[in-house]
């Protein structure tokens, strides 16, 4: 895992093909370090799968009002986090620059259809 500060955002990028639970440990002392001042953004570019303790991390950030910017995602991955309905606990952007301008955040709205009567 690559850490750095980039005007007033902290990158992260995960090298590996999944998140380990040392990975998530630094995560969770970045989030502390960085309480306020920066923005918190993972590159999950080469992560091909998530697994619960970080599904778990997304979700304790965002009640803690520590929401975490997720870009780069995998189809899987994206895929896992919107059928599990855990994409509403992070930002989710296409690329770096999306998350540094903090523009053009993917939003999906879940429709419901209704059969008639």
């Amino acid at each position: 895992m690559k850490i750095k500060d980039v005007n007033g955002v902290c990158i992260v990028d995960i090298e590996g093909k999944s998140i380990s639970k040392a990975d998530i440990t630094k995560l969770k002392d970045l989030q502390t370090k960085y309480t306020r001042s920066k923005r918190i953004g993972i590159n999950l570019e080469n992560v091909q799968s998530v697994n619960i303790d970080f599904l778990d991390f997304l979700k304790a950030s965002f009640e803690r009002n520590k929401k975490i910017s997720l870009y780069n995602l995998s189809n899987e991955v994206f895929l896992s986090l919107l059928v599990l309905k855990y994409d509403r606990y992070a930002d989710i952007y296409m690329n770096k620059i999306d998350f540094k301008e903090e523009k053009h955040s993917i939003l999906y709205r879940r429709l419901k259809l209704i059969k008639a009567a």
